[in-house]
């Protein structure tokens, strides 16, 4: 094989496992941590309408409505 062809492939083969092995972030937002169920509820997250209200986020956290009488 000629060495040009050698040397390209070898380019190629780095450039996919670069590619593939690489960290992914496929949230680019900055976290922000949700103590409430109205910090839950401003992030849009999902509003169940039990009673009282639930807020679940995106890792599963359930947060309740609080109610005043």
């Amino acid at each position: 094989m000629p060495k040009k062809l050698l040397f390209f492939l070898f380019v190629v083969v780095f450039l996919f496992a670069v590619a593939f092995l690489a960290p992914k972030s496929n949230d680019s937002s900055p976290k922000v941590e949700i103590k409430s169920f109205e910090e839950c509820a401003k992030a849009g997250n999902l509003i169940m309408e039990s009673y009282p209200r639930q807020c679940r986020t995106k890792e599963g956290v359930l947060f309740l409505e609080t109610l005043t009488q």
